[in-house]
């Protein structure tokens, strides 16, 4: 109701009569937000059949961090007023970073909990393609207690992760001279580190999987709340020669 009291577009969505019905709405990229009731009867867990098996132990993957969405240029404004106004979420303030083909704008939209994290970006000075075959990438990222062991497990399960420079590690140490051992296991398993003075940020990531679509896996110590933007340029970079040197 709140979504058509703003004009969001509500969308029409077919469904069996066993099927839960689900209200869905359209984002201004497009991008369907749909509402659903998981703790009631006809909730779209009804959906699913239990199969009595236990989940294996995975990766130590503990929930979803953020949803990162790419916008069009003259969706990204817009798309933060919608995430505010239909869904209550709060707008942080915008950062813009490098990337090898121009300048990077980025806002993340999250509820007061941190809970929900959103973050939008667009490409404000765009020269060439982000990288070969890929329209505007979309990632998920992962929560995890210990990113070592994510990244250990991920590793030997065949998880294509993403391959970061030597030289990040060398500046690394330079700026912000993490203990020692934490910068070898870093370097080993390419993952990425971020501090303010709150707390600290420790992620990586896969290859692009088709050609649209990555995975994050990240680690937040303390009450750091970003979303280690001083890495962006290197992660897209790297994303960059993996897939110059698939192609």
């Amino acid at each position: 109701m709140r979504a058509e009291a703003f004009h969001a577009p509500v969308l029409p969505r077919e469904h069996a009569a066993d099927e839960a019905a689900l209200s869905t709405v359209a984002a201004p990229d497009g991008t369907a937000v749909l509402f659903c009731r998981s703790d009631e009867a006809g909730g779209w867990l009804s959906d699913f059949t239990q199969t009595g098996e236990k989940a294996g132990s995975g990766a130590g993957l503990t929930g979803t961090d953020h949803v990162s969405l790419t916008q069009p240029f003259d969706n990204f404004d817009e798309a933060a007023l919608f995430y505010r106004s239909v869904l209550g979420l709060r707008p942080d303030p915008l950062t813009e970073f490098a990337a090898p083909f121009g300048l990077v704008r980025s806002r993340a939209v999250t509820d007061p909990a941190h809970d929900v994290r959103i973050s939008l970006n667009v490409a404000v000075l765009r020269r060439g393609d982000w990288a070969p075959g890929v329209p505007d990438p979309q990632h998920i990222a992962f929560a995890t207690d210990d990113i070592i062991a994510s990244a250990t497990a991920m590793r030997a399960l065949g998880a294509p992760l993403l391959s970061i420079p030597d030289n990040y590690y060398d500046d690394l140490d330079a700026r912000l001279a993490p203990p020692p051992d934490l910068l070898a296991s870093m370097r080993e398993y390419s993952v990425l580190y971020d501090r303010d003075e709150h707390g600290e940020f420790l992620h990586f990531y896969t290859e692009l999987l088709g050609s649209r679509v990555f995975f994050e896996v990240v680690q937040r110590v303390g009450g750091y709340s970003g979303y280690g933007a001083v890495n962006a340029p290197v992660r897209m970079a790297a994303h960059r020669r993996a897939r110059r040197g698939a192609s």
